[in-house]
């Protein structure tokens, strides 16, 4: 019989390596799972009623698991190559860097940083509590990238810095896989005594949470149910208050529900029941996409024009009326979230609509939306854009951000209103020193997310992509990057990849190099000198130093 593991992945990267590694194993059947920290709690807790005899995750995720489930929990460790992988990743982000984490990942660093001299501080920390004082101070000491686990790299979001998680690669998976056949043979006589009450309590009702006083989850159920949208906080604050009585609720898919209470006392320890039943019918959903905005989206700001953008938000912050004015693909949805979370910091939600769902009808939820993101107005005929500036006059008690492409006379008397601000969004080829830093952002995003090779990107690469138009901006940017790292298999970015993908463009979509990258190797090294030459106003030694070359073979270049 195969050992049946769950394989909870704190980030979505590892599903992907988890489930490679676990075809290569025999005597285990492996789901995976993505869940992070108190998310995965829920999981581990249905995993013992699910049938799993053992449950791999990693980091604080782990830790957190073990005192909620009565499944063993096998960490899986960072190795050395782990460690390797992401210190070559970081190393092309500018700014200080810094290692955050408990000893078993800093012990291994350090000597890793110390034997090949890279410019990366080593900070430990004894329990997760610290992580997040000790990432506010190194923001303050002026670093900009941190890297750690899960819990240090969600800290490293919240102060607005860039987090760089350590996956663990290939050996650490393997060996976890070792250690789940030594606990899982010491483990048979208690699971069975534990699958046998579960399946007592699961007779009595399909769907069902139990939770502390204080809201600790210890046991949770569902089946006819759907999890999504249940706040337990709801209920934590009725008890003592009241008797318990019958609560009517909507889950997130729009489902009608009947939660029923009961207080059981379990050695001196008082639990709560709460049950639920599916009501017949559904409530109409919203046109309106929510989103609970957790953590401050990243803003590339090396350019002056894109530093001069924020600071003009930063200056209207008071204001709750906004124009974000940009060409499509400068990020206006991005920043919309940005001035979200500087205003709330993480309350409320942030409701996207497109103006022609907004004349319609409303977002809903008007009680915990913070802030309406209203898109698509330049699609409109005049009577319907004058009907969503006469909602947007109406609106009351929440922030609204309107996207325009353009200036439109329509919209004149919100546009130009004293309490309206007017952020203008530069194009990508105004602010072209951010394409490196953004370039490198993609490429980490791809590789975390998606699980692509590519960790860094070579000069002559980013050169390529900085003499580019990119009449598409941030968004043509990012998708011809994530393209290049998908075709790419190792772990550095050149240029033949993005040479062929800009080749590729045609006139048609509104994207084409031009004669950039004609004629043979020596006229496109030529060309892209010139460009950075003139991008650094002149100075040769930026430019040979951007190039990777000394000056006497730059000058000899420019001369042939």
């Amino acid at each position: 019989m195969k050992i049946k593991v769950l394989f909870i992945a704190p980030y979505p990267a590892l599903t992907v390596l988890a489930e490679e590694c676990g075809r290569e194993v025999e005597d285990m059947e492996i789901d995976v799972k993505v869940a992070n920290l108190e998310a995965a709690i829920p999981i581990a807790q249905s995993a013992e009623q699910d049938g799993y005899d053992v449950i791999i995750s990693r980091g604080g995720t782990a830790r957190l698991m073990e005192e909620e489930t009565s499944l063993p929990i096998i960490d899986v460790h960072v190795s050395g190559y782990d460690m390797l992988r992401v210190l070559t990743l970081a190393n092309d982000f500018p700014g200080n860097k810094a290692i955050v984490g408990f000893s078993n990942i800093t012990l291994g660093a350090k000597t890793i940083t110390d034997i090949l001299d890279f410019p990366t501080e080593v900070f430990t920390v004894e329990v997760a509590e610290e992580v997040e004082p000790l990432v506010r101070r190194l923001k303050e000491e002026g670093f900009h990238v941190i890297m750690g686990d899960v819990v240090t790299v969600n800290a490293a979001d919240r102060q607005g810095l860039e987090g760089i998680l350590i996956q663990s690669g290939r050996e650490a998976i393997f060996d976890a896989f070792d250690r789940v056949r030594t606990t899982y043979a010491f483990n048979q006589k208690t699971r069975s005594e534990i699958e046998l009450l579960k399946a007592v309590l699961a007779e009595t009702s399909p769907d069902f949470i139990v939770f502390k006083s204080g809201g600790e989850i210890v046991l949770e159920q569902w089946k006819a149910v759907s999890p999504e949208g249940i706040e337990i906080g709801k209920f934590v604050e009725g008890i003592g208050t009241g008797p318990l009585a019958p609560i009517m609720l909507e889950s997130a898919n729009g489902d009608r529900l009947k939660a029923a209470a009961k207080k059981i006392t379990v050695r001196n320890e008082e639990y709560y029941f709460l049950s639920f039943t599916k009501l017949e019918g559904g409530l109409e959903k919203t046109a309106a996409k929510l989103e609970a905005v957790r953590q401050l989206p990243m803003l590339i700001r090396e350019s002056t024009a894109m530093k001069e953008c924020i600071s003009s938000v930063e200056a209207n912050l008071p204001k709750s009326r906004w124009m974000l004015i940009g060409e499509k693909g400068t990020g206006k949805r991005q920043l919309a979230r940005y001035i979200h979370y500087a205003k709330q910091q993480g309350k409320g939600l942030f409701a996207e609509m497109a103006a022609g769902d907004y004349i319609d009808g409303s977002p809903g939820m008007e009680e915990e939306i913070q802030t309406l993101y209203i898109h698509g107005t330049g699609e409109l005929d005049p009577a319907g854009t004058a009907k969503v500036l006469e909602k947007a006059e109406a609106l009351r008690g929440i922030d609204l951000i309107i996207s325009l492409e353009k200036e439109e006379s329509t919209l004149h008397s919100l546009l130009y209103a004293e309490d309206t601000a007017r952020i203008y969004l530069p194009l990508l080829r105004d602010r072209v020193q951010d394409i490196r830093t953004l370039a490198a952002y993609f490429i980490a995003d791809s590789h975390q997310q998606r699980g692509t090779s590519p960790i860094k990107i070579k000069e002559e690469a980013v050169v390529l992509l900085e003499a580019y138009a990119w009449p598409g901006n941030v968004a043509e940017l990012k998708a011809l990057v994530q393209d290049a790292a998908a075709l790419e298999k190792g772990y550095v970015l050149g240029k033949e990849k993005i040479e062929t993908l800009l080749k590729d463009k045609t006139p048609a979509s509104g994207t084409a190099p031009g004669v950039f990258l004609q004629g043979s190797l020596e006229e496109i090294e030529k060309r892209i000198i010139l460009a950075v030459l003139e991008q650094e106003d002149g100075n040769q030694t930026r430019v040979a130093k951007r190039l990777g070359m000394n000056r006497s073979t730059l000058w000899r270049k420019l001369k042939d």
